[in-house]
């Protein structure tokens, strides 16, 4: 007995000890937790920028009015474009419900409270507005998902493409909304203590901690309290899951190795890893290590090719790919990773209707003038200066180019005037000396689209159509070309007028018309001198769109003896395991598109319409980059495409002398020198909060664009271009400070003409049951 009792003893002391074990390990597991928590969320927020207080919100006329509640202005910020966080989410997304009355942990303050999101850097207006009850930022807003039953919360274009200067004048300190500019927040960086970890933070504690969470479900669920409890819990775990288990939001994943920070955001390969790795195969993931600037938007639509590498033309094609980037849902493959059945592939999420009232907004928006009751008056004497030394080192590049009748027609047929159509010229990488990684990632991502179910038959029957219409615009272009140069030279025509006359100016996809191109080589045959002889190459030689008779009536012969021939091979040269980025993401574009237009019937004009003008959605791919037009640029800081250049002056100095490190995170506008005021690494104090932008990081680079030739090397160049080319990156002449201060002093007042006509109006595409 005594022995019995003993084993006991001994039995219980050692389930003591191992209890008093086990308790410590959990205990030490929970320190463990509530310390990881504190160093990944709660301890980076006190690195977060302070909030930026003004004491007045001014919005500048552009077209839109100047009240907050302006019908254009509600109607960007707050239409809806069918996205989700995390993105492409569904049952497992961001519920809008849930956003508006979600709590910050170890805190009863809302996490939606406006001065909470304002120092994350989005914009809140002052007040609600009918469009936006809940006092959300710019660009948040919420569409109805019948799948998950719930409006969910959705995130548009308005988010990253709206800006804000700050500035201070006789005691107040005024808030300029800058409308289509460049947003400062950084809503897809995932380092601690940004928007998104702290957003998923939120969510967690809401689940783990019963008292917030009980709290949390009395205000999502209303009347309904307690019914719908359980479900929203799992609804609740379901959302976290997915944000966790997505490797865009995990830092650990390293797909973002270059840190994006304030205001940038690798636009087009997290459109890639969204479209190919979240909604197909996590072997499509690619490094994003390229951030960029948000690119500001006012007469974007006149553009012929936007995207800082000039990769799209079509306005519906570009704004699906935003959608799709900021998290529109579009199922590529089932629960099991097999092909959908054909009859319900690439039926996105997309409001494409939508998408459409957002982009007709656009068309009526204005760069925005000068304040000079804020900013300071113009020297209209020294902007006349600026403006000789603008005509003489910008222009050429800058623009705007308008093109010719027949270009217009080839390439946007709908618009009302050659005037709304803006040549827009890639510069090569090598050229213009700028951080190549944005521009060269695009060419060297590649995408396998196999396990979608689409083979080359299928690539064939949604790019063939396009291909061919482009052709058959582009021979009535060289034709008209070829007639009146013919006509300028006093040289014969012959039946060329009287064949371009019967040829229709904006044809229908009908396929090569064989018996036209048959009567078009005669007559060109038919003509008094003798024609070159057509290259034997696949492809096209590099002929310029506005080249001499010579070269135009050579590239006309090309398209009209070789065109088909080049579409086939250019067919099969694609692989559907191995495309490119501008060639996978135009693939899928154009079967989302071809999958509504099929569900709506609509008719080819009402596609045409739709799309924009009309425009042919097929990319071009190019190592360099665009040189936008330049009216309201003044407004955009940070510049280049990697937003590493913080004022215009620094534009146009040398790059040796640009800040290498400098701080992102305040508004405050330097008037001066055009562009925010620069907080140095060398002359921080150590309380500074934001974003130190590092230039020295490749992806980063703040060079090229250089005024930095000197007088001997620029007086050779302008004498013989060819035997004196300027060294990589150099674009012109080394400027005195007085000539950099008459350019600045101009490109506060600088206008892109020719402007939109006073009476221009969107067209009305006439989708039935959908607001336009």
């Amino acid at each position: 007995m005594t022995t019995s009792v003993g084993a006991r003893g001994r039995t219980g002391f050692r389930l003591g000890r191992l209890f008093k074990w086990l308790l410590g390990l959990v205990a030490l597991l929970v320190l463990a937790a509530v310390a990881g928590f504190a160093w990944f969320v709660l301890w980076p927020v006190a690195t977060l920028p302070p909030l930026e207080a003004v004491d007045e919100q001014r919005y500048l006329d552009q077209g839109w009015g100047t009240e907050r509640n302006s019908a254009s202005r509600q109607t960007y910020y707050y239409t809806p474009q069918g996205t989700s966080m995390p993105q492409g989410a569904t049952t497992d997304a961001v519920r809008y419900a849930w956003f508006v009355h979600l709590r910050l942990p170890f805190s009863d303050q809302r996490f939606a409270d406006p001065d909470h999101l304002r120092r994350y850097r989005f914009l809140v207006d002052p007040a609600p507005t009918p469009a936006n009850p809940d006092q959300l930022p710019v660009g948040f807003t919420r569409h109805f998902d019948p799948i998950s039953g719930d409006e969910l919360l959705d995130i548009t274009c308005a988010a990253c493409h709206t800006g804000q200067l700050h500035y201070s004048r006789d005691g107040r300190r005024y808030a300029l909304r800058v409308d289509g500019g460049q947003a400062m927040h950084a809503l897809t960086d995932t380092a601690r203590g940004a928007f998104a970890p702290m957003l998923v933070a939120s969510l967690l504690y809401t689940a783990i901690n019963p008292f917030k969470f009980d709290a949390f479900a009395r205000e999502v669920l209303g009347e309904r309290y307690p019914d719908g409890r359980a479900a929203l819990k799992s609804d609740l775990w379901a959302t976290i899951g997915r944000f966790v288990r997505d490797p865009q939001n995990n830092p650990l994943k390293h797909l973002e190795p270059v840190r994006e920070g304030y205001g940038r955001t690798d636009a087009l390969g997290r459109i890639g890893n969204t479209v190919f790795g979240d909604h197909l195969i996590p072997g499509n993931f690619q490094v994003s290590a390229a951030p960029v600037s948000y690119p500001y938007l006012w007469n974007i639509w006149k553009f012929d090719w936007v995207q800082y590498n000039g990769s799209v033309a079509q306005p519906l094609a570009r704004n699906i790919g935003e959608a799709l980037g900021v998290g529109a849902r579009i199922p590529l493959v089932d629960d099991t990773g097999a092909p959908l059945p054909p009859a319900e592939r690439f039926r996105s999420s997309v409001r494409i209707a939508d998408s459409v009232r957002i982009e007709h907004s656009l068309q009526r928006l204005e760069p925005p003038a000068w304040p000079e009751d804020l900013f300071g008056q113009v020297d209209r004497k020294l902007a006349g200066q600026g403006l000789a030394l603008f005509e003489r080192h910008c222009r050429g590049c800058h623009g705007p180019h308008p093109v010719s009748a027949a270009r217009q027609q080839a390439q946007a047929p709908l618009k009302p005037s050659p005037d709304l159509e803006w040549r827009i010229e890639v510069v090569p990488a090598e050229h213009i000396g700028t951080d190549p990684a944005a521009a060269r990632a695009f060419l060297e991502r590649h995408y396998d689209l196999s396990p979608t179910g689409l083979g080359a038959a299928d690539l064939e029957s949604v790019l063939r159509p396009p291909l061919e219409l482009q052709l058959v615009r582009q021979v009535r272009y060289r034709l008209a070309e070829v007639v009146r140069l013919r006509e300028a030279q006093e040289l014969t025509p012959g039946e060329l007028p009287a064949l371009l006359a019967d040829y229709p100016a904006n044809p229908a996809p009908e396929g090569i018309p064989e018996a036209r191109f048959a009567a078009l080589r005669e007559a060109l045959q038919a003509l008094p001198e003798t024609l070159p002889a057509v290259p034997g190459v696949h492809s096209p030689p590099p002929y310029s769109a506005d080249c001499g008779l010579d070269c135009q009536t050579l590239a006309l012969l090309w398209q009209l003896e070789r065109g088909e021939e080049s579409i086939a091979l250019a067919l099969e040269a694609l692989d559907v395991s191995r495309l490119t980025e501008g060639e996978a993401l135009n693939v899928v574009g154009l079967l989302i598109k071809r999958r509504f237009y099929e569900d709506a019937g609509l008719s080819f004009e009402q596609q045409q319409c739709l799309e924009g003008f009309g425009t042919l959605d097929l990319p071009q791919q190019i190592d360099g980059y665009k040189p936008r037009p330049l009216a309201g640029v003044w407004a955009t800081p940070p510049f280049l495409h990697n937003g590493s250049v913080p004022t215009l002056y620094q534009m146009l100095s040398p790059p040796e002398t640009r800040d290498r490190r400098f701080l992102v995170g305040s508004r405050d506008y330097d008037p001066v020198k055009l562009g925010y005021r620069v907080i140095r690494a060398e002359d921080a104090r150590g309380d500074e909060r934001g974003f130190w932008l590092d230039t020295g990081l490749a992806g980063n680079g703040n060079g090229g664009h250089a005024f930095a030739a000197d007088p001997e090397l620029w007086a050779l160049h302008q004498a013989a271009p060819a035997d004196n080319p300027l060294p990589s990156g150099v674009i012109g002449p080394l400027l005195s400070h007085d000539e950099r201060m008459a350019l600045l002093e101009y490109l506060k007042i600088h206008a892109d003409g020719p402007a939109t006509p006073a009476g221009f109006a969107a067209p009305d595409c006439g989708l039935p049951g959908e607001r336009l």
